[in-house]
């Protein structure tokens, strides 16, 4: 394990700690308090929980508990950190074309958690009855968190280069984003079948603003379909 700026990890850990006086923080506070600092001045940062565990020797349901703790009590997320870490998940999910689901993994309780809450704020909720870190929403849930989660700009650039290549039925008056990722993700479904397609690797690996690649794929899938109505 290596500490990038020893320096500031002793003065940071001077001025928390001594916060409520010296000696005052508990067994727990205090290794909470040291895991934090690790996180952010080692390299545990990009780490799974796993390897946290062996770098620190430690099970791993302590290593998600010490997370847990250390992101309630010191981390400042703000809901631009948010959608970062949002698209760095969705750059590994999975569509379960079997299941119109889309999976992936949130092994941060606290990211989890905050994610969870949106989804219930746009109605939706998240399937993680199999394994807590293994996360599986519906397409149509998906796209909303899509539409939260993008810019402004990149929804408006989707629209703009995809609506083309959809076709209006009797019922649709207007090219939404919303329908444009349901045709997209509905196209990639009935294409896998019963198998599963890795979304990050070819679809989402342009986070919150660069949409390139998901443009092209759309127009790609969604003519496919056309094709072979």
């Amino acid at each position: 394990m290596n500490i990038t700026n020893k320096d500031k990890f002793a003065s940071e850990f001077m001025s928390r700690y001594s916060t409520r006086g010296f000696g005052a923080m508990n067994k727990n506070d205090f290794e909470v308090l040291i895991f934090d600092l690790l996180k952010k001045y080692g390299d545990l940062k990009e780490k799974s929980n796993y390897e946290i565990s062996r770098a620190l020797q430690i099970p791993e349901t302590k290593v998600r508990r010490l997370a847990y703790e250390s992101d309630l009590k010191y981390s400042q997320l703000t809901e631009e950190n948010i959608s970062v870490a949002f698209f760095k998940i969705v750059a590994n999910s999975k569509l379960r074309g079997d299941l119109n689901k889309v999976e992936f993994v949130i092994e941060s309780k606290f990211l989890r958690a905050s994610i969870g809450a949106q989804l219930k704020k746009l109605g939706h909720y998240a399937d993680s009855s199999f394994n807590a870190e293994i996360v599986r929403i519906h397409i149509d849930s998906f796209i909303d968190l899509l539409e939260h989660y993008y810019t402004k700009k990149a929804i408006e650039r989707i629209v703009k280069d995809c609506k083309e290549t959809i076709k209006k039925d009797k019922d649709t008056t207007e090219i939404t984003f919303k329908l444009i990722l349901k045709k997209f993700l509905e196209g990639l479904a009935t294409q896998a079948g019963k198998k599963t397609v890795d979304l990050g690797v070819g679809y989402f690996t342009g986070g919150a603003e660069n949409v390139g690649t998901l443009i092209k794929e759309i127009k790609k899938v969604v003519l496919s379909q056309t094709k072979h109505l």
